[in-house]
């Protein structure tokens, strides 16, 4: 080769961190549309009703997106489970009856109630989805008896009274029945998030979306341990169930605190505080799992800071804590106990995130979020930094300056952490005295600092006197 002037390019120099996954969430739930197992990317509430339908997928997702998150990946999960529509009750006067039936594509609390009397093809109805907070427009009870509520998949089926159907149905008369949603088994929600888990997308979280037990959670902390293995540092979002029909709150609250008692996971966080609040996506006032309306907080604040922060304001679109009666004392045993609940503060409007909790022992690191997004977030990008090291060679007799050169570049990306209040500061330590010549293992040690959460504030007021300070 003839002599000249080479030019070594070199990169890395600007101690440039790879991009992160803080703020991005993916979701897996049933609903009405869509292809089971695909991965859609959502960024506009616009498009969720064309891409996923109606159902509770669909539902968290307009939560999400109320309450501040911005990109969702979200999976179809199979619907395994059907819902059920419950025994309709009715406060009457007209001689007639109607039932229900189906395969309910949501939860629905039904109201159907006559307008104007008389019998088929001549009486009207309305009919709300929302427990009467919301009606249709009147509606002809068809010649057929039977009308198919739109996009929900229930049909309600009139009857006449034979001896004289123009007391069939009169003005006043309602009808009223609950639907539960259908949802996924095990095996659908773990055959949905595998397709998150197998694929290339980045992602901090995932939500469940549905009601879960115990045998669910333990499944979802499996799949965060195999996703670690695998290097993908993340948690699980969660949904406890809400109260059966004649449950009371209390008799609810101590179900999940039995349910609790013989499980934990720092990767499982499990929802148990319930809204009844306005849909983003239908515009019905609803009572259901703050999951959605919890994850688009967290989705929409940095790594290090709590959800419950009240600088943040309150939540978007809850009108009032569910279920009826909870108080103080039920939401304290449940965040004690590891759960996800939402709280009011005696002088503020709204409502707010009690604690950002993991359901982790009570000695772990990781009780709370906003420890474990962080270190996810720190684990991902030093593991990163670390990379371009493999391989590389070390000269055993001058250790010194490889190795000070390789801890300034695995610190780099916690510096840009603590630069963007992730956390207070990390450090990056390689122990020298290692034989890396025989065992061709490097040990390093990677310490961070948190930020600490004000969680109790305790103010000390009195009176002074100037005069006697002076004297």
């Amino acid at each position: 080769m003839l002599p000249d002037v080479r030019v070594n390019v070199l990169d890395g120099g600007l101690g440039v961190v790879p991009p992160g996954t803080a703020g991005l969430q993916a979701k897996v739930g049933v609903c009405s549309a869509g292809t089971v197992n695909e991965i859609v990317s959502i960024s506009d509430p616009a498009d969720v009703s064309s891409k996923f339908g109606t159902g509770p997928l669909a539902d968290a997702l307009y939560d999400a997106f109320a309450a501040g998150a911005s990109i969702v990946y979200a999976v179809r999960a199979s619907g395994d489970v059907a819902g059920t529509v419950g025994e309709v009750s009715s406060v009457k006067t007209g001689q007639g009856n109607m039932t229900a039936a189906g395969s309910p594509l949501d939860e629905y609390e039904v109201v159907v109630e006559i307008v104007d009397p008389g019998a088929k093809n001549v009486a009207t109805f309305k009919y709300s989805l929302d427990g009467g907070d919301n009606f249709s427009s009147k509606i002809t009870v068809p010649t057929g008896l039977t009308y198919d509520i739109p996009g929900t998949g229930i049909t309600l089926t009139f009857s006449e009274y034979v001896t004289d159907p123009s007391q069939s149905f009169l003005a006043g008369d309602k009808y009223t029945f609950s639907a539960t949603a259908p949802s996924a088994s095990v095996n659908s929600v773990n055959a949905a998030i595998d397709a998150l888990l197998n694929s290339n997308y980045k992602y901090e979280f995932i939500h469940v979306v549905g009601p879960s037990d115990n045998s669910m959670w333990a499944a979802l902390d499996a799949k965060a341990a195999a996703a670690q293995s695998n290097y993908r540092f993340i948690h699980f979002l969660a949904e406890a169930r809400g109260p059966n029909a004649g449950e009371t709150v209390d008799q609810w609250a101590t179900a999940l605190l039995a349910m609790k008692a013989n499980f934990a996971s720092s990767r499982v966080s499990i929802c148990a505080g319930r809204f009844e609040m306005i849909c983003m996506g239908t515009g019905r006032q609803v009572n259901r799992n703050g999951a959605g309306i919890y994850s688009g907080r967290v989705s929409s604040i940095p790594v290090g800071i709590s959800p419950g922060k009240v600088m943040y304001g309150p939540l978007p679109s809850v009108v009032g804590l569910r279920p009826a009666g909870i108080n103080d004392g039920h939401i304290l045993s449940l965040d004690e106990a590891g759960f996800i609940t939402f709280r009011q503060y005696v002088g503020l409007s709204g409502f707010y995130v009690t604690n950002g909790r993991i359901a982790a022992e009570s000695v772990s690191d990781y009780k709370y979020v906003e420890l474990r997004r962080p270190m996810d977030k720190a684990c991902a990008l030093v593991r990163a930094a670390a990379l371009q090291f493999e391989h590389a060679e070390i000269d055993p007799l001058d250790m010194e300056k490889s190795l000070t050169a390789m801890e300034a570049v695995l610190t780099a990306p916690l510096d840009a952490m603590a630069g963007a209040k992730d956390i207070s500061r990390g450090r990056v330590v390689i122990p020298r005295n290692q034989d890396i010549l025989a065992t061709s293992k490097l040990r390093v040690k990677v310490r961070i600092v948190p930020l600490a959460t004000l969680r109790e504030i305790e103010l000390e007021i009195g009176f002074e006197n100037p005069f006697q300070n002076a004297a």
